[in-house]
């Protein structure tokens, strides 16, 4: 009796293992240099208000909208010094942690309304703000001149 007990407990806690596992965000890793690649908007911005938006027709979870005022355009032309965004609560759907007055460098693609792990985005310390633009600008230089390269070739 005692082994067939046991069974159904390792059975159990296999389950639950297996249940948290399949809820959880699962995106690929990007380098830094493939999301510069990958998107055609690049900025830094100070989430001036966020709020939990309820279950809609198009989403069957609560979801965070959150207002940006854009500090610093790295790369493409974003239209407004205010942008709108949306993303998942966290965790387990992929959104990115939303927390008002705090600065994140967002990656998007031009006709993007959310944000999520796989873009990216993330919060950035003010100290890290001109660091991490030389970087970008210096990855997108790079790119620029790899793929002139590449063109004169073909």
């Amino acid at each position: 009796m005692k082994q067939e007990s046991m069974k159904n407990y390792l059975l159990a806690v296999l389950f639950m293992l297996a249940t948290l596992n399949a809820s959880a965000c699962k995106v690929p890793v990007f380098s830094l240099e493939q999301q510069v690649e990958k998107a055609e908007e690049i900025f830094i911005a100070n989430l001036r208000e966020a709020k939990v938006m309820p279950v809609d027709n198009h989403r069957k979870w609560p979801w965070i909208q959150g207002r940006f005022e854009v500090k610093k355009i790295i790369k493409g032309g974003v239209q407004s010094k205010e942008i709108t965004l949306t993303t998942g609560l966290g965790r387990s759907d992929c959104g990115i942690g939303m927390t008002v007055s705090w600065n994140y460098i967002i990656f998007k693609g031009r006709k993007d309304t959310g944000i999520g792990d796989p873009s990216g985005t993330h919060v950035i310390e003010d100290f890290q703000m001109d660091e991490l633009t030389e970087k970008i600008q210096s990855i997108m230089r790079q790119q620029k001149v790899s793929h002139g390269t590449n063109n004169s070739l073909k």
